[in-house]
Formats: structure tokens, C-alpha cells, sequence
């Protein structure tokens, strides 16, 4: 169940087919991958490197046709500090929750609204698609590390500062001295 082909993002794929899923689940757990597996992984959530990646998911039936992944995705990841740019390095531990059912039963979700007359789908927040009754857990893996990059890393204890009469040229600055009169 747990396959090491790699995908055309270079990340190994980790299938999970939901006709091999007993009803109490199953464990994905991967840790101690090799050095090209880790920079797949950094490649992926836009990161430097990464050193460790501790993956531990368990996936179940859902709704009679579908998946439900709960489980943790830890990793060490390289970055570049935006303030010295410096090498740092950050912990990344998330929590992954997702469900997945087959695309025929997902339906939009439209809600009407009267004011402007128009219909949102509101179901952004609903299952994700189960093409071919197959998850990726590398894939999953992968989404849940990049919502815990940080955007903006920096090296402990270092602060950005701007620069000694940054704001007076700035177009607010003229307007304040036109308001000023002068």
C-alpha cells in the first residue's frame, strides 16, 4: 500500500486505495526518508531543505465511499531568514484532517444570495475528491507542511528595523505636509 514511486512533482507517491481499507483503517507512518525524498518534500512546500519529516496518518472509511485522513506531520525545514538572510531553521507540526469522496457524489453547495443576486458555492469547505477510489498520503503530507511554512522566517531575536527616514519621503508623508499646509 505504501508505494515509492515518485510523481512528476519529484514528491514519492504513498497510495492509499480505499478498496484496501478495512473497516478500522489503516497507518501510514514514514519517517527517516532518504536525503532525494527530503528535498522533494522541501521542493514542494517551497522551502530550502529539510532534515526531518515525521509522517503519521491514519485513514479510514468514510460515509460508506469515501476516506477520512486524521494524523501529524512534523518536519525540520531550512529557510532563509528575510531580515540578515542567514540560514535558519524552523519546526514545522501539523495537524492534518481530511475527508475525501468519490467527484460523482460531490455536489456544489449553493447558497442564494438575495442581495445581489447571485449564487456562492459554499462547499469549499466540503470533502476533497476520490479519483479512481485513490489517495496520495505523500500528497496530503505535502499540503499540510506548506500551510506550516513560515512566510516570513527570521533568526531568533532578530527584528526588522527600517531604515533611519524611511516614512518622510512616502507618498502619505507629502500628503500630510499638503494637509499641514506647507
Amino acid at each position: 500500500m505504501t508505494g515509492k514511486t515518485p510523481s512528476g512533482d519529484g514528491l514519492p507517491r504513498w497510495p492509499v486505495r480505499l478498496a484496501d481499507v478495512p473497516a478500522g483503517g489503516v497507518h501510514v507512518r514514514k519517517r527517516g526518508l532518504a536525503a532525494a525524498e527530503l528535498a522533494a518534500f522541501a521542493a514542494a512546500v517551497g522551502v530550502e531543505s529539510m532534515s526531518e519529516l515525521d509522517v503519521d496518518l491514519h485513514v479510514k472509511p468514510y460515509r460508506g465511499d469515501g476516506l477520512a485522513v486524521e494524523g501529524r506531520v512534523r518536519a525540520t525545514v531550512g529557510q532563509i531568514c528575510v531580515v540578515t538572510l542567514d540560514p535558519v531553521e524552523n519546526e514545522i507540526d501539523e495537524e492534518v484532517e481530511a475527508t475525501f469522496r468519490p467527484e460523482a457524489t460531490l455536489k456544489p453547495h449553493l447558497v442564494h444570495d438575495e442581495d445581489e443576486g447571485m449564487a456562492i458555492d459554499a462547499s469549499v469547505a466540503a470533502d476533497d475528491p476520490l479519483v479512481g477510489g485513490v489517495i496520495d498520503a505523500a500528497a496530503i503530507a505535502a499540503e499540510f507542511l506548506a500551510l506550516g511554512v513560515d512566510p516570513y522566517p527570521r533568526k531568533p531575536g532578530v527584528a526588522f528595523e527600517a531604515p533611519e527616514g524611511a516614512g518622510e519621503g512616502s507618498a502619505f508623508a507629502g500628503l500630510a505636509k499638503l494637509k499641514r499646509g506647507g
